[in-house]
């Protein structure tokens, strides 16, 4: 299992953190078993109050265990303190000799860069509005990206760009395909500002892939598609194309691997995530949109699929959003 630490200073980004737990949550319920652990440590070892003036109790009082830290992420607010404390930075060295890597989100980066860890490395890094108020870090290759994933620093920007990261690191320390799971999950998906040190996401499993290599399976697809309130039978579907059930399903499985009824179960569920996040239907009307008599049935299957509730897939949603829109 691979451990993340959140080292929260005084008016850290509350949403910035909130995506980053829901990240690594997204990955163990996407998983066959869990990969992921996480705890949160306060510089002083006191309840520390986030931008939104809300006060958290830190989940660990104090620095030890370094070592089963696989990665370490500073999150501050806009004022960076005058000192950064010795316990805090023998934490770091600890995390660092013992191969994990660390990282630094928001302002959180530019106490990374003042204590050193990010010299020799490209960094995003995030100090103040007016120029004149940088400071000068000759030794870090500064980019204007989202985030940056370099030699086991991990830097980001603000906004939601920590789910990007986040799924960035996932897809190197589990796979590509969890990493992309996780991205759609959280809402928002991968893009493009990916560095040459990030393996990409996967943007679609192996059936959706084929899914248009074969015209037959094509117009299996646009009648399942049209067709998603009110699903219809298999032998409805198999005799618009002219064929028998059973003919249709060896065409299903040798074209996508699955059988038509999963792959219908698949096109609904994936019509009613969408809807999750990009609407404010009720859940109920989203069920019956998807074409399920029930809203227990909905949510099982959704849980099923995607490893969270329908809930809790729109407040991820919910939270990428308000996320994008301060930053």
């Amino acid at each position: 299992m691979f451990h993340v630490s959140f080292v929260l200073f005084p008016g850290f980004p509350m949403l910035a953190y909130a995506l980053g737990c829901a990240a690594l949550d997204a990955a163990n319920r996407l998983s066959s078993a869990p990969l992921y652990s996480y705890d949160m440590r306060v510089p002083g070892h006191q309840p520390v109050r986030a931008c939104n003036n809300a006060l958290l109790d830190p989940g660990r009082v104090n620095w030890d265990e370094a070592e089963s830290v696989d990665l370490v992420l500073v999150l501050c607010g806009e004022t960076s303190p005058r000192r950064i404390p010795n316990g805090f930075q023998a934490y770091l060295s600890r995390i660092e000799a013992a191969g994990g890597s660390l990282g630094g989100v928001a302002e959180g980066t530019q106490i990374m860069a003042r204590i050193g860890w990010l010299d020799g490395r490209q960094a995003v890094l995030c100090i103040g509005p007016e120029p004149a108020e940088k400071p000068a870090f000759p030794a870090i290759d500064i980019v204007d990206r989202p985030f940056v994933l370099d030699d086991r620093r991990l830097t980001v920007g603000r906004g939601i760009a920590i789910g990007e990261a986040l799924c960035a690191w996932i897809g190197q320390t589990a796979s590509p395909a969890l990493a992309g799971e996780v991205a759609r999950l959280l809402g928002g998906g991968l893009t493009g500002s990916m560095t040459p040190h990030q393996p990409p996401a996967a943007t679609a499993t192996t059936h959706e892939a084929a899914s248009t290599d074969d015209p037959v399976i094509a117009q299996m697809e646009a009648c399942m598609r049209a067709n998603l309130e009110t699903p219809l039978a298999l032998t409805q579907i198999a005799d618009t194309l002219g064929m028998s059930r059973k003919a249709l399903r060896g065409r299903c499985e040798r074209a996508l691997g699955i059988r038509p009824s999963d792959h219908y179960l698949s096109i609904r569920l994936r019509h009613g995530a969408d809807l999750l996040r990009n609407t404010a239907m009720p859940i109920s009307d989203i069920a019956r949109a998807c074409g399920f008599e029930t809203l227990a049935g909905f949510s099982r299957a959704i849980s099923n699929k995607l490893g969270v509730s329908p809930s809790a897939v729109r407040k991820m949603a919910r939270a990428a959003r308000v996320v994008a829109h301060y930053a």
